[in-house]
């Protein structure tokens, strides 16, 4: 079966009205055209066009041979020009519509293009958010045996420095603090690599039953090294005032 692209480019539509297409053209062309309203259209204008032709044709041969010449060449011109007009026009207005369908299918498969994306986008920052749920959920779960290290104050620049060893599994531990003789309302402590880097820090703190501080920190916010642990008291007016110092390896 022919397609457009064919009958526009062979003129199949007015060759097969003058009847200079071959059979089997002719037969291919009728079985598309049949059931295509803008192939009727033009075969419908250039039959008209053959037809205004020959009546054109016909009143010329009946006039007098001296007025032939002159009225014959301007009347034959200008309706064959409107009739060749008439008979492109559907042609012309297909090829547009055509064009605007293209045209409307390119801007189609751009907009599926970014839907595509934007669900793809979507999709990975709800897998994103699911991640850190269950992250945030197995945080929040209690743990049965959370790793307490006690840490000793080091007193005139030199003490022992406790170690703590990092769970194979990311989790909370512990730092025990027993400030000793100081006595405050509150305290602030504040955990820091020995480059000067600030890893903790929490305030106000209150001491528990056994006067000490518990101070949990997650395994992912550390890293091997050492590290030193500032205890400031928080007295009920005026600025914080030392209250020890602590010293921690991680391992």
């Amino acid at each position: 079966m022919m397609d457009h692209s064919t009958i526009d480019a062979g003129s199949v539509a007015e060759r097969y009205v003058t009847g200079r297409l071959a059979p089997e053209e002719a037969a291919a062309f009728e079985e598309h055209y049949l059931d295509c309203p803008s192939c009727c259209a033009r075969v419908e204008a250039a039959d008209r066009l053959q037809r205004g032709l020959r009546r054109l044709a016909e009143e010329a041969a009946v006039r007098p041979a001296g007025s032939l010449r002159w009225s014959r060449s301007p009347r034959l011109a200008l309706a064959a020009a409107a009739l060749l007009a008439v008979a492109l026009v559907p042609a012309w207005m297909e090829r547009r519509e055509i064009e605007s369908l293209r045209s409307g299918l390119s801007s189609v498969d751009r907009l599926n293009g970014d839907l595509q994306q934007a669900r793809r986008d979507l999709a990975a920052e709800t897998a994103r958010r699911e991640a850190l749920g269950r992250e945030m959920a197995a945080d929040r779960q209690p743990q049965t045996s959370l790793p307490v290290v006690p840490l000793t104050p080091v007193r005139g620049g030199e003490g022992p420095v406790r170690t703590l060893k990092l769970p194979a599994k990311p989790g909370w531990v512990g730092l025990w603090v027993e400030p000793g003789d100081a006595d405050f309302p509150a305290y602030r402590a504040t955990l820091r690599k020995n480059e000067g880097a600030v890893v903790f820090q929490a305030s106000p703190l209150a001491l528990n039953d056994l006067g000490a501080l518990l101070l949990t920190v997650h395994s992912a916010s550390l890293s091997p090294g050492s590290y030193r642990l500032d205890l400031d008291g928080l007295p009920a007016s005026g600025a914080p005032v030392p209250a020890g110092r602590f010293a921690l390896r991680v391992e």
